[in-house]
């Protein structure tokens, strides 16, 4: 935790969560950026904040969500939906599945190809039902502007604020925003999901991908929510506002693809790997046919400490921005 933990600690926890398997930054990461989000506009915004609550306040499952779908109205929760709704329903996955991220390539980094040349809505077509395949950075300018457009319907507009709520989230991790071939094999690890690393004496491989979204974050922040929003208030000052509650999504997108080179990559592909064929398992316990074989790489103690200020930087950077699409959209 920022000002609780020593870095020791932070580390220590880091170890104790090191075989976990979770989606976008994981829970502990989405609900930190909906809650500091709110923390800002409680003071800031409180009117936003209302409109906010209200919104969220009318949801409730429906036929395209499923049964499946839980539904809990508070912002911190719902911040998570979409990840849910990926998981347990076979239609929101197939729809919103490429939603998530933008995987700009490593080497040859172009916006189009991920983005699928960005695909425009026809006429009457709701962003929340189509196209897709398209990437995190179209979606969050399409649900903005329902947001912004006062003839959304009401429906459609808390369907945009639960994807932004999320999507906002989602864009700030670095490997949501980058993918990279290896030049050896000539085969694409998927935003770090066919990366083994492996820390200290622990011998079964965890996804690059996974390491980032779930366990530096709770290295970081902690598990309680509440308690990391008072944490990362900290590195939100008025300088820190006004520098970062600026931009578009295609600028947080190429901000997040420097980090994956700097932060991410960096410390792991330029080092020799300690296995070359591990074969990854999807949710099923099959071989991941997208990975084939993987390398592994051995990381160290510094890798972490630089991980754990880039996780807390980019965390709070989303809740000042998250804020600041809600306040200047909302309408």
């Amino acid at each position: 935790m920022l000002a609780a933990l020593a870095r020791g600690s932070a580390l220590g926890v880091l170890a104790v969560l090191w075989p976990s398997l979770c989606l976008a930054w994981g829970n502990e990461g989405h609900k930190t950026v909906a809650l500091t989000a709110a923390k800002i506009l409680s003071t800031e915004a409180p009117a936003t904040l209302a409109k906010v609550n209200a919104i969220l306040a009318k949801d409730k499952p429906d036929a395209w969500h499923g049964a499946n779908v839980p539904v809990a109205t508070d912002i911190g929760n719902e911040a998570t939906w979409a990840d849910l709704l990926r998981e347990k329903s076979n239609p929101g996955k197939k729809v919103t599945e490429s939603w998530h991220f933008v995987d700009i390539d490593f080497d040859q980094p172009n916006l189009d190809k991920p983005c699928a040349g960005h695909p425009k809505l026809s006429a009457g077509q709701v962003a929340s039902q189509a196209p897709s395949p398209d990437c995190v950075i179209d979606k969050i300018d399409q649900f903005t502007s329902e947001l912004k457009n006062p003839q959304t319907s009401d429906n459609e507009r808390l369907l945009a604020l639960k994807f932004l709520l999320h999507f906002v989230g989602d864009i700030h991790q670095p490997l949501h925003a980058a993918t990279r071939t290896d030049p050896q094999i000539g085969h694409e690890d998927f935003g770090g999901n066919c990366v083994g690393v492996l820390r200290g004496n622990d011998r079964d491989p965890i996804r690059l991908h996974s390491y980032w979204d779930t366990n530096l974050v709770v290295a970081a922040v902690g598990q309680d929510e509440n308690r990391a929003v008072t944490e990362l208030m900290p590195l939100i000052t008025a300088s820190s506002q006004k520098e970062w509650a600026k931009g578009t999504p295609a600028d947080w997108a190429q901000e997040s693809h420097g980090l994956a080179k700097s932060s991410v990559y960096a410390g792991v592909i330029d080092k020799a790997p300690v296995q070359t064929d591990f074969v990854f398992k999807d949710r099923d316990g099959k071989p991941d046919e997208r990975c084939g074989k993987s390398k592994v790489y051995k990381i160290d103690p510094s890798y972490d400490q630089q991980g754990i200020k880039v996780v807390e930087e980019q965390l709070a950077k989303a809740a000042v921005r998250l804020a600041w699409l809600l306040k200047e959209n909302l309408q």
